[in-house]
């Protein structure tokens, strides 16, 4: 086992991130220096996908290394009930001080995410719900925690959202231009000027060099690449992918670049495996070690979900990534895409007609899946476990998602 030991874990998920939007993935734009240079010293995965295209069942599962319908977060006022492998309470378990700034309101207490945490920051912006809380807040109060944190290993959680629309940049940086996809790049390069302050922080501090970094996103963004804006409404790739760097200097070969297929749900077990810990029963994802040191591995279907079933008029798409081809299955209206993701990376022609034996291959897959998860005897005690319960939101959280969009 390659076990960090005492090292330092610090996990930042920055909100609607699109890996292709990063000049270390090869964007035109330099939008990253500062995590350019962090993804020198460690690992970059290139074809990594989030298990939902919005930020409570993305979280849910990063943090809980499993699926939507294992951790049962697939609406808007599902609770994530309390579960042995979520990464703050592992971590907490084995002495580590822990710690969440974050700035997303789907993310907080009456939503169960704090569930593990010593500390527990929820920076949000009262009033007309237009404005949002930016990247300056997060750092000031994780330098703040990090002054007084003593002497344990600590497990620090970041969630920024900036990068989430509406996007406004301040009028300090210089300009890539007006328009959103502008601004959107804007707000990337305003958050990677404070990823940089945060790694000089440590250096400093001298923790740098015993700290296991990992940034991230919760899903992608679309810019009507399918006639849509922003996420929340589709698994295309736009949403789903998302970067993935893990550095920890001294320990993990730099520079090294990963094109495995790899999900969300595989950041908690290579955690884990980094800490020298043995991954929980409940956890559906897979450690990335043998990639962080260069060495490829077979591929892992990946599954995404949204919707719940639960709404009327709700969207309810399922997508499996096997090999070179993706299926998204439409639960309501029993429907197919299939696309060729290595002929057809933007997802531009639907193959379901054409294909239709790839569709019968893969359906059964997604369906046992789905079954799998609803039947599994892990589920069916967490469920008699804890009686369910909706997240009821105040009134000033309910206006600034309406200022996020995702309610009306």
């Amino acid at each position: 086992m390659h076990a960090l030991c005492q090292h330092n874990i610090v996990l930042i998920v920055v909100d609607a991130l699109r890996p292709d939007h990063l000049s270390c993935y090869g964007y035109r734009r330099e939008t990253t220096p500062e995590i350019d240079r962090i993804a020198q010293e460690g690992c970059r995965f290139e074809n990594v996908i989030s298990q939902s295209s919005w930020t409570k069942p993305a979280v849910a599962s990063l943090l809980s290394g499993t699926l939507p319908e294992m951790h049962g977060v697939k609406s808007i006022t599902d609770v994530l009930i309390e579960t042995d492998g979520y990464l703050p309470r592992l971590l907490k378990q084995v002495g580590y001080t822990t710690c969440c700034i974050q700035t997303n309101p789907f993310l907080g207490r009456e939503s169960g995410f704090s569930q593990g945490f010593d500390c527990y920051r929820e920076l949000f912006e009262n009033g007309s719900g237009e404005c949002k809380p930016r990247v300056p807040d997060v750092y000031a109060a994780a330098a703040e925690w990090l002054e007084c944190c003593g002497s344990r290993p600590f497990f620090l959680y970041l969630h920024l959202l900036d990068t989430h629309n509406p996007y406004t940049p301040p009028d300090h940086l210089p300009s890539f231009g007006s328009t959103e996809q502008d601004r959107y790049d804007g707000e990337i390069r305003f958050i990677d000027s404070y990823i940089g302050l945060l790694r000089n922080l440590l250096i400093r501090k001298g923790w740098y060099e015993k700290t296991l970094l990992i940034i991230t996103a919760d899903h992608g963004e679309e810019f009507e690449e399918h006639g849509r804006r922003y996420h929340a409404k589709h698994l295309y790739q736009e949403v789903l992918r998302v970067p993935l760097i893990i550095t920890a200097p001294g320990i993990l070969t730099p520079g090294v670049r990963s094109s495995s297929l790899t999900r969300s749900i595989d950041i908690v077990p290579t955690i884990l495996e980094l800490a020298g810990l043995q991954p929980a029963d409940t956890h559906q994802g897979s450690s990335v070690f043998p990639e962080l040191n260069g060495c490829p591995v077979s591929q892992r279907p990946a599954l995404s979900q949204i919707g719940s079933g639960k709404e009327s008029n709700s969207i309810d798409l399922v997508s499996l990534i096997c090999g070179e081809y993706k299926l998204i299955w439409n639960t309501c209206s029993q429907s197919s895409e299939l696309y060729n993701l290595v002929l057809d990376p933007l997802e531009q022609h639907n193959l379901a007609e054409h294909e239709p034996a790839v569709v019968e291959r893969l359906l059964p897959q997604i369906h046992d899946l789905l079954h799998q998860q609803k039947e599994d005897p892990v589920v069916q005690h967490r469920k008699r476990k804890e009686a369910p319960r909706i997240a009821v939101f105040e009134k000033e959280i309910l206006q600034q998602l309406r200022g996020l969009g995702y309610i009306d």
